[in-house]
């Protein structure tokens, strides 16, 4: 179960006059619900073993209605480790953040099967994307209840593709992008692949829609990902540095110019603010570098607010940056030594953005990391992750191809996943921590 730091209970002493069980037992179960719906969801997870019924509260379709609309958000993120079996979450909102970890259901790669690499999350879901070469199989994954779907396969052959994921209550927008497989023996950024399920669409299972041209000279990084905001996906492309804009209701592609292209060293697109319902903007993370400017080196934000339409397939669509933060040099210094010009993940959630350096080898697992406070303006460091073994070749934290991190929400319900074909659940796994 996850570390009881999360729910800490009043002292005896301070509740012997109200804790009645006079007037506890006597509560009507539709008011204990109700009470229990307002829990955050790993609160939930360590009540369920209280006793029978509370367990199967997962299973009742009206309490994960009432939990979905009235528990908290948890703006947590989400260090995936391919082939670990597990996740490593991190919660930002504590003054000394907090590690646990969480068992991770995936099929079998290797001999067992084909393998999948995390490339997406939203919502409370994870989108994994099938390693082999061809038309590409998107997996979503709600670690919490273990259910786990796949998107029909993608039309158009890929080699690694860029994906973006955008999920809703009633609602998926999946974005596969670049790479096309021309050939066998060829790769060329020219088209991008889009998925729309939606409860009110027919069919409600989703579609995928027709083909979009990327902008000419794009280049993806399938490890940079795709933010989303306002209806728009936002993807970074390289040599040169430009911003991608996907409109989905358009179909179209565009780009913008982001600020600093010629300076800027692992640049990543990220959503900033917001929240379960509020209202969230594009923000560039990246590191700079420039031998003339009065900080030399520098990690910044800026945020993009868009100033016209898409601009059409291979145009420029306006927009205007601007710089919302930048670590401070003492910071910067920890950080950059801990980074040793190795690159970091980034990623955003709420009002928080995290920053992991890389390992000294690609497969290598963060065991720290450092958060943006951009409410308070505060940068701190989270403490080493204790679910990650240190050493060498045999380290049970070096496994796979490099761990990715994505804004992640612990979801108790995610309905969306029953658009598609879902297996049935299986035995719930609570956190660790």
């Amino acid at each position: 179960m996850m570390n009881s730091r999360r729910l800490s209970l009043p002292s005896a002493a301070a509740t012997v006059d109200d804790m009645d069980p006079r007037v506890w037992r006597r509560l009507p179960q539709p008011l204990v619900d109700r009470v229990l719906a307002c829990l955050p969801t790993p609160a939930f997870l360590r009540l369920r073993a209280a006793c029978r019924r509370f367990y199967h509260l997962l299973f009742s379709s009206p309490f994960l209605h009432s939990h979905l609309l009235l528990s908290p958000h948890l703006p947590f993120f989400a260090f995936v480790v391919p082939s670990a079996g597990h996740l490593l979450l991190l919660d930002p909102t504590l003054q000394a953040p907090s590690w646990f970890s969480l068992p991770l259901p995936l099929p079998p790669g290797g001999g067992g099967g084909p393998g999948f690499s995390p490339a997406a999350a939203s919502a409370g879901l994870l989108a994994f994307l099938s390693d082999a070469s061809g038309h590409k199989t998107l997996l979503l994954v709600n670690p919490i209840t273990r259910l786990l779907a796949a998107l029909p396969l993608c039309p158009t052959p890929r080699l690694s593709p860029t994906v973006g994921l955008a999920a809703g209550p009633t609602s998926i927008i999946a974005v596969v992008a670049g790479d096309d497989l021309v050939s066998p023996f060829a790769v060329k950024n020219i088209s991008a692949d889009t998925f729309v399920a939606d409860a009110a669409s027919v069919p409600p299972s989703g579609f995928w829609a027709p083909i979009s041209l990327l902008p000419r000279l794009s280049s993806l990084d399938p490890r940079a990902g795709m933010a989303f905001a306002s209806g728009r996906f936002y993807c970074m492309s390289s040599s040169p540095f430009a911003v991608l804009v996907f409109d989905v209701a358009a179909n179209v592609w565009s780009k913008v110019q982001p600020p600093m292209r010629r300076f800027l060293r692992s640049p990543a697109l990220v959503e900033l603010g917001g929240g379960r319902d509020g209202a969230s903007s594009v923000a560039l993370v990246s590191s700079v570098e420039k031998s003339r400017l009065s900080v030399p080196r520098s990690v910044r934000v800026w945020t993009l607010r868009v100033l016209g339409g898409h601009g059409g397939a291979g145009g420029s669509g306006g927009g205007a940056w601007t710089e919302v933060a930048r670590m401070p040099p003492e910071v910067h210094a920890q950080f950059a030594a801990a980074e040793g010009g190795r690159g970091f993940e980034c990623a955003a959630h709420g009002d928080y953005v995290v920053f992991a350096p890389r390992g000294t080898t690609v497969a290598q697992a963060p065991t720290t990391a450092l958060v943006f406070d951009s409410r308070r303006d505060e940068w701190r460091w989270a403490p080493h992750c204790p679910y990650v073994t240190h050493g060498g070749g045999g380290d049970a934290g070096v496994v796979g191809a490099g761990f990715r991190v994505f804004a992640y929400e612990p979801r108790l319900a995610t309905p969306a996943i029953g658009l598609l074909d879902a297996t049935a659940p299986v035995a719930l796994h609570g956190m660790l921590g």
